[in-house]
């Protein structure tokens, strides 16, 4: 019997040995290493940063890391028990581990020879978040098991779960079920509905998969799971759980747009708060007030959208259906819609994603019901009247439409884009920014980084300089061919008027109303290129311009933010315009951090024109150099100093001949205000840039339209006045609408005077053309002996029939 002594010794040895082994690996790959959970008891709730609107909405919040820590008693008792219901129920009852979803689910992975079914609890995952990585080895998961028992001997069970809800991650860049809320329902936790609770709740096993943004089916069959579970567990009733079922879950989120309602806007705000404090700034808990109007915003938007859709449609160039989708994928897109459109309904101008159910007739599915669209919905279609569906499309296809006061029609993601910025001349806030058409398809801010040529929006300030510099609204410039050359070796440059035609004499007046180039080229020769640079940089566009006279067509780029601004000054008679549209910044226990300056206004406009005495104004002084580069996004400074650029009278004037333009000019269009109002419109070389810049005594905004490559015309009949001053109405029709009609106020310094509008001169008893001018101080002209009338080409108003 001693062999078997000896042997059963022998392995005893080996036994302990393997102990030993085993005891040694622990400690040195698993027990030795384990992190500390007391930094769990030490979680502070998130600071959270919001962004409001002038109305206190808030409009966006910066979660940072896409994170909101929140104290467990904010988060609702029964969103606490979905979770439980879908991915833990006997949480309450176990140590930490739950031996028998082990067993299920090795069981089921031995099955499907595959890992398809999970056996974590609620704490082991809270160790996963906070402690350990995601990696599949054995060390790993004896951490995690080890871990899981210390915390359910630290922690309670409450303090583990709100561990949980607070980091699990829920699909679309939100981590926790505060920002889950926030991103899909743009809600707090205690506002949600039990619907909207079970559907975050079903996203936590795969969010990338279950994400309504991502898989709107999915996600609503993981919310009929968690439904069904919390009645299982009694935690709601079956009646309960079928009226949840049947809500429609008012999603507000957007794939691109997180935890934002006007992205474009948020993530500028964003941008100015990490230039001036600091990435870390924005964990916080700053509220920053802002000077946007939601209500003028909206119809910013809505203003954009619905005129590049007329643009798209006067250019008539169908791209056929939209590829790249699956049959999954269709689905998915349709059923997501379905929803949308239970809640809210087709938005005007809004596009709509539709699959051809057939071609003749065209009938489209586009979710929720299958629409009829008859020749009328694609009548815009080059070419037009000819084109037909069943020679481009197919049962199966996936095809735009775009919901119109008519009702839905054919239509396709647009190419053309758009920016809009307004402001409030009183406060010099910041009512609207919409920095393209949509933010889904592209977050770039045209408004405020975009470089663009001005074109003929750059004259009123050639015209400006000429007054500074002895011209007069009367002064006479003749309109006929004339060619430059400013080197030898260069070619000859010959400026041409838009239709290629000449008017003859022409004042300075009519030459801002109508636009003419050559006219304007020719001021700008007489004043002198460096006195204009000079003059210009003043206003801060943004860029540089160029040492030519292509300067006077607008062939410099701008900054559309810091271009519209520049109108301000106009608008503000002669004062620098610094609009802001950050208003404040407050910090929880540190007060304000930042106020910005509200200007005192204009001096309050005045509802008749009036004579006044004669004073002359000077001319603000001119900075020393131009600003070679882009412009430096800033917040104002707290105290500026609100300079005076331009003389009142200088600016005034401007003003005055931009009421012309609008009345009797290429700015016509904005007529339809009813009011008093001054425009400019500027169309760059083939129209690959057109804008409108224009004012009212309250409310100055810019239009800017074109193609981003800036390689492609808009069209030969796409002007400032034909495209983006409609946009410009649109809004101008909602921005105006409560204010009171005023005319802009005459200033000191500013006298009328008759004058023959042929020759500029005083009227006489022969004049045939007599009209009002304006002129600074004593600056009216002297009359003079009769003379021989220059040649004239047409008239303004024959002008004006040609080219409208």
């Amino acid at each position: 019997m001693r062999w078997v002594k000896i042997f059963i010794g022998f392995f005893a040895g080996l036994l302990v040995l393997f102990l030993l082994f085993v005891g040694a690996w622990m400690y040195l790959f698993v027990l030795r290493d384990l992190p500390s959970i007391q930094e769990l008891r030490d979680l502070q709730p998130t600071s959270l940063t919001r962004v409001a609107a002038s109305d206190g909405r808030i409009i966006g919040s910066f979660p940072p890391d896409g994170m909101i820590v929140m104290e467990g008693r904010d988060i609702p008792v029964r969103f606490k028990q979905a979770f439980i219901s879908a991915e833990d129920s006997s949480f309450y009852r176990h140590a930490g581990l739950d031996l028998k979803r082990i067993v299920s689910a090795l069981i089921a992975d031995i099955r499907a020879t595959s890992y398809v079914q999970g056996a974590s609890t609620i704490t082991q995952q809270v160790i996963r978040s906070y402690l350990l990585t995601r990696e599949k080895k054995l060390s790993r998961k004896l951490k995690e098991i080890v871990l899981a028992l210390r915390i359910e001997k630290t922690l309670t069970k409450d303090q583990i779960l709100d561990l949980y809800l607070n980091r699990v991650y829920l699909g679309s860049g939100a981590y926790g079920v505060g920002a889950a809320a926030l991103r899909y329902f743009d809600k707090e936790c205690r506002e949600l509905t039990l619907a909207e609770m079970a559907m975050i709740a079903g996203v936590a096993p795969a969010p990338g998969k279950y994400s309504p943004l991502n898989d709107f089916p999915a996600a609503r069959r993981r919310q009929n799971y968690v439904l069904s579970r919390m009645v299982t567990e009694g935690y709601v009733t079956e009646a309960e759980a079928m009226d949840a079922l049947k809500e429609p879950l008012a999603i507000k989120g957007e794939a691109m747009a997180q935890f934002s309602t006007y992205p474009y806007v948020t993530d500028y705000v964003k941008s100015l708060l990490v230039q001036k404090y600091g990435e870390s700034i924005l964990g916080q808990g700053l509220k920053v007030q802002t000077s946007l109007s939601p209500r003028l915003e909206d119809a910013a938007i809505q203003a954009v959208r619905k005129g590049v859709i007329e643009i798209e449609m006067r250019l008539g160039k169908y791209h056929g259906p939209v590829q790249g989708f699956s049959e999954t994928d269709k689905t998915r897109m349709l059923a997501f819609q379905q929803n949308q459109l239970a809640w809210q309904g087709p938005k005007l101008y809004q596009l709509y994603w539709g699959r051809v159910q057939s071609v003749s007739p065209l009938l489209v599915d586009i979710g929720d019901r299958n629409v009829p669209l008859g020749p009328e919905c694609w009548s815009w279609i080059n070419p037009k009247g000819k084109w037909r569906p069943t020679a481009a499309l197919s049962p199966g296809d996936m095809v735009r439409l775009c919901s119109t006061p008519d009702g839905f029609i054919l239509f396709q993601d647009p190419k053309v884009q758009a920016l809009l910025v307004a402001f409030d001349l009183e406060t010099g806030g910041t009512l609207a920014l919409v920095g393209g058409v949509d933010y889904a398809q592209s977050q770039f801010n045209r408004a405020v980084y975009a470089k663009r040529q001005s074109g003929s929006a750059i004259k009123p300030f050639i015209y400006a300089a000429a007054i500074d510099k002895g011209y007069t609204p009367s002064s006479i410039v003749f309109d006929s061919p004339v060619a430059y050359q400013a080197q030898d070796e260069e070619e000859v440059w010959q400026p041409r008027n838009y239709g290629n035609k000449y008017y003859g004499a022409t004042t300075l007046r009519a030459g801002l109303v109508l636009s003419r180039n050559v006219v304007t080229v020719k001021i700008l020769k007489d004043i002198g290129i460096d006195y204009a640079l000079s003059y210009l940089r003043q206003f801060e566009m943004g860029t540089a311009f160029p040492r030519d006279l292509s300067l006077a067509l607008g062939s410099g780029v701008v900054i559309p933010y810091s271009f519209i601004r520049a109108y301000g000054t106009f608008a503000s008679y002669g004062l620098a315009f610094d609009p802001y549209l950050i208003q404040s910044i407050t910090q929880p226990g540190s007060g304000t951090l930042f106020t910005a300056p509200v200007l005192n206004g204009p001096p309050p406009a005045a509802p008749v024109l009036a004579s006044t005495a004669s004073t002359t104004g000077t001319m603000g002084p001119l900075p020393d150099e131009v600003k070679e580069e882009g412009m430096t996004v800033e917040l104002p400074p707290d105290l500026p100093a609100r300079n005076r650029i331009i003389s009142e009278q200088t600016a005034y004037i401007i003003t005055n001949i931009l009421c012309d333009a609008v009345q009797s000019g290429t700015g016509w269009r904005a007529k339809a205000l009813g009011r008093p109002v001054a425009g400019k419109t500027g169309t760059s070389d083939e129209s690959r840039d057109v804008w409108f810049v224009g004012y009212t005594p309250d409310v100055l905004c810019g239009v800017w339209v074109g193609y981003d490559d800036n390689m492609e015309s808009l069209g030969k009949h796409d002007t400032g006045g034909t495209t983006a001053c409609p946009i410009f109405t649109d809004f101008m029709q909602v921005a105006v609408s409560g204010r009171p009609h005023r005319d802009f106020r005459v200033p000191d310094g500013v006298v009328f005077s008759k004058i023959d509008a042929a020759t500029g001169m005083p009227a006489t008893e022969a004049s045939e053309n007599v009209r009002f001018e304006i002129y600074k101080g004593d600056a009216a002209p002297a009359q003079q002996e009769p003379q021989e009338t220059p040649p004239q080409g047409p008239s303004e108003d024959q002008f004006l029939k040609e080219i409208y």
